[in-house]
Parts: C-alpha cells; structure tokens; sequence
C-alpha cells in the first residue's frame, strides 16, 4: 500500500490542453482589467494643496469663508484655486479633502466653540445662502470659560476685637491658572470660626471680608460691630480663594484643529470652501504651515 502524497510535495503540471490554455487567458485579461485599480489604490489621481498669505481674522459668531490665496502644490489638473478663495473642480471623480486650521493662543477668548467646516457649491448654485451648500464636513472643538482661581492656606491668629473694630491681613494667593486682579472675588474661611470655639452671638455678629487689592494680593478682614462685646477668634488655619470675574475668561495655547472628510463624489463645476468660525472677535486663523486646504481626486 503506497503512503498518501505529502502536502508539502512538488508535482509538476500536465501540459496544458485547449480548456487549460482557455483558463490562463482568462485569468491574464482580469489581471489586465484590474490594473488600472491597483495604479488608483497606489496613489491619488491628482491632488493639491492651498494656504493663507496673511493670517484671517475670524468674524464673530459667525461663519467666515476662508480666503485660500496660495498654492503649495498642484500635482494634476483636478481642481484649481479661485480669486475668491474657493476652489473650481475641473474633473468629475472620486475626492477626499482635507481642512488643517492653526488657531492662535488666545487670553479670555477661549469661549463658546471653535467651528471649522467644508462645504460645496454645486455648479451654477448661487453664493447664497450658504445653507444650502451641501455639508461635506464639519467639526466644532468645545471651548472652555472657567474663572482663574488662586488660593492661600496659612495660619491666622487674629487680636481680640472689641466694638466697632476691624483688623485685617493681607495674603499672597498662588496663581493656580491665571491672575487674579482687583475687582475679581475673593473668599475667606477662618477654622477658628465654629461654634465649639466661638460664642454664637459673636459668630452671628462678626463680619468677614475678602477682597482682591492687587494682582493675586487679597486682604481678610474681622469686622467686630458691636453688641457682643469683644470678640475672639481662635487661632487657626486661614483659607483664601480667589477668582477672576470678567466677563469672558478661557485661554489657551496655539492650536491646531484637523478635519478629514470621507471619500465623496464631487463634479465639474463645483466649488468647495473652507470655512472658520469663533464667538468672540478677534480670533486668528494663521498662516502658517498647518493651515490649509488639501484636497485629492483618487478615482
């Protein structure tokens, strides 16, 4: 009894008859068929990229179309950039586009969202109103507006205070993510002030205070206004927070926002454009290297 074959021989092929021959030829036209698939997948068809000359101040609260004036590159002739800052597809296909935006660092600014967004403008479809320019991406970056805060923790022991008077220190708070400044809000916590130390007549009387008299500087104060004689605060831990009161607060660094749409189909005719848009004045799209419009035809 011969043993089974190995998996692992080596058998050569019978000549080929006309079926086989048929089978090959066959085979040789779908790899020729999928050729030009395998050149797409290899890399996009044609693709560009476009900057800002100067930096674009953003309008406020409302959505701005970001003016592109320079191309970095052009490798293909499937787009071209406009005077207007949007761009012409000039071939029907298959495209993906890329918003990169450079914010600027910004001090109390950093409120409400960051919006950036790409959209199209089918060919002979009006400027206006943009709504209806179809949405072909969009990302909002929350914003933050947490008051700056800074605190103080030491030991405090206080002189007796008879009627009518007022005794005060003055503490150095720790910037904990901002400076606060005169007219912001200031607290003030004394442990001695519990009624197992204290009287409850003159806890009920005495009058604490806290105010911001310089940047991060703040000043405790014991009112004493009479009618419990004098009064006693115990020596204890004195707590001081600090915080900045303006109107709008967030900050933050440069940052760098990054919007990838998916795979769609644009025609000839139509434009796209980026556009940006922040709550507050003032707000910079820079231009710098990570700002751009990059945009690739891949079939």
């Amino acid at each position: 009894m011969s043993p089974p074959p190995s998996p692992f021989a080596v058998h050569r092929p019978r000549r080929a008859g006309p079926s086989r021959r048929q089978l090959v030829l066959a085979t040789a036209a779908l790899l020729a068929a999928a050729a030009p698939a395998a050149v797409r997948a290899a890399g996009p068809l044609s693709r560009a990229r476009f900057r800002l000359a100067r930096d674009f101040a953003v309008p406020a609260d409302t959505f701005g179309l970001v003016p592109w004036t320079d191309t970095v590159f052009q490798e293909g002739d499937g787009v071209v950039l406009q005077p207007d800052g949007k761009v012409l597809v000039q071939k029907s296909g298959v495209y993906e586009l890329v918003f990169s935006c450079d914010w600027d660092a910004k001090s109390e600014r950093d409120i409400d969202l960051r919006k950036i967004g790409i959209r199209c403008q089918a060919a002979g479809q009006p400027d206006t109103p943009i709504d209806a320019h179809e949405r072909l991406g969009f990302a909002n970056l929350p914003g933050s507006d947490p008051p700056a805060t800074a605190r103080y923790q030491g030991t405090w022991a206080p002189p007796p205070l008879p009627p009518g008077a007022v005794v005060s220190t003055d503490v150095t708070v720790a910037d904990l993510g901002g400076t606060v400044r005169p007219g912001d809000t200031a607290t003030a916590s004394h442990t001695g002030l519990s009624a197992a130390q204290m009287p409850d007549d003159a806890l009920t009387r005495l009058i604490v205070q806290a105010r911001v008299i310089a940047d991060n500087r703040v000043r405790v104060s014991l009112f004493n206004p009479g009618g419990a004689g004098v009064i006693q605060v115990p020596t204890g831990t004195l707590r001081v927070v600090a915080m900045s009161s303006t109107r709008t607060r967030g900050s933050n660094g440069d940052a760098w926002m990054v919007l990838h749409t998916a795979s769609t189909r644009l025609e000839a005719g139509d434009r796209v454009y980026g556009l940006v848009e922040h709550k507050v004045a003032g707000s910079l799209l820079q231009a710098t290297k990570s700002s751009y419009l990059q945009i690739d035809r891949l079939g």
